[in-house]
């Protein structure tokens, strides 16, 4: 006698699977010090990824293989590659996981091409503070 499972129990299975994905994206954002302009295109390649749509972008890779960790290690790489690092993209430096002052949003998408960030590099910051230091 062959056995079937009944659809609703299939349905069930999937809603589970999706909710679960969707949680635990949720659970992962809240780590970065700011996340809501980008929300999930932070870390994935669409804007409402599902288990068969999770494709991370770089950054998403970055985080994933650095333990899914929001740290200094992380906020200085630029996992995009786009010249500004993820932690002036994502609106914490130095990534000690608060927000630099003044900062309400993220600058620009730490998983895309797209920095619009405007940090000072240590080269300049040095020679802004040797202007009115006189050294």
């Amino acid at each position: 006698m062959e056995r079937r499972l009944p659809i609703g129990s299939i349905v069930v299975a999937l809603v589970i699977l999706n909710v679960a994905a969707a949680s635990a994206t949720e659970t992962l954002m809240d780590r970065l010090p700011l996340s809501a302009r980008f929300s999930c295109l932070n870390c994935h390649t669409v804007a409402a990824p599902t288990s068969a749509t999770a494709t991370l972008n770089p950054f998403g890779a970055a985080f994933r293989d650095g333990g899914s960790v929001w740290d200094n290690a992380l906020a200085v790489q630029d996992s995009d590659g786009d010249g500004c690092t993820n932690g002036a993209e994502v609106g914490d430096i130095d990534g000690n996981g608060q927000i630099d002052g003044g900062v309400t949003e993220e600058s620009s998408n730490p998983g895309v091409e797209d920095c619009s960030a405007s940090v000072l590099n240590d080269a300049t910051w040095g020679q802004l503070k040797a202007m009115f230091t006189g050294r």
